[in-house]
């Protein structure tokens, strides 16, 4: 019976380093796995492929890694509360606010990704939008330390409630923003022609067509067009841009026409 406890006691207190190894061994994998990514990731010959199995295995470690997040918080932040029984009404509040936050905010953002695509310098419209969502929660979270530190106390709760906020915020603000800046864009259309450098599909099932060209600050910009359209240019071809501005400066495609060569 002694021997049980001991042995018991001996693993619970053994758990936390095997934690934090276990957490060392998956950054490392993927660390190493940026390497190749990094060295092969302009190929276009024999070695194009070479960065793919590892990028594969860098996401398998990524997930690990996430999968158990919450106890490489606790092990490195540990909570005051393991588990709480009862918790404050206002908590609570907070708990679901930041679930519900976080879905809600991945939902608007889907419906926006193809409007996002069809903006010139939509990738830096995200980024940019999504980083002021984060300052917001950073924010947001000060606040609540506080004004209500117990919403941190409990160690499931305080993951949901960082994860919700943190994400759900640059989400929202992602999408938010893309929303505002083709939605009250101005009336006045503009037409200008672009060549096409690539194009290609992605997805099995429903496949989405899309073209790449260079604006004229010299950034390829991807864009998502129907299928019919997509099978009628070619490469090194000519296609017309018909764009609006948008309520943010970003100009938002409305229109793609093919241009007869």
């Amino acid at each position: 019976m002694l021997k049980q406890k001991y042995a018991a006691s001996k693993k619970k207190k053994n758990k936390p380093f095997e934690i934090r190894k276990e957490f060392y061994r998956r950054f490392l994998y993927i660390g190493l796995c940026i390497i190749p990514i990094f060295l092969f990731g302009d190929e276009k010959g024999t070695f194009r492929l070479v960065p793919l199995p590892f990028f594969l295995v860098g996401m398998y470690n990524l997930l690990l890694i996430v999968s158990f997040s919450q106890l490489i918080i606790d092990d490195f932040f540990p909570p005051k509360i393991a588990f709480e029984k009862t918790a404050k009404p206002f908590d609570k509040f907070i708990y679901y606010f930041s679930s519900a936050l976080f879905f809600a905010s991945l939902v608007f953002l889907l419906f926006e990704i193809r409007k996002i695509d069809n903006t010139i310098n939509g990738t830096q419209l995200f980024w940019r939008a999504g980083f002021a969502g984060i300052a917001l929660a950073i924010l947001l979270t000060i606040i609540l330390k506080i004004t209500n530190p117990s919403v941190y106390f409990e160690s499931k709760r305080r993951y949901t409630v960082h994860f919700g906020l943190f994400v759900g915020m640059f989400l929202l603000t992602a999408a938010s923003t893309s929303f505002i800046n083709h939605f009250y864009a101005t009336t006045d259309k503009s037409c200008k022609n672009y060549t096409i450098i690539r194009k290609g599909t992605s997805g099995s099932r429903n496949k989405e067509h899309f073209i790449h060209i260079i604006t004229e600050n010299n950034t390829e910009e991807r864009f998502s067009i129907k299928k019919a359209l997509h099978e009628e240019l070619i490469e090194g071809g000519k296609i017309e841009l018909c764009m609006v501005k948008g309520k943010l400066g970003y100009d938002y495609v409305t229109g793609f026409n093919k241009i007869k060569n």
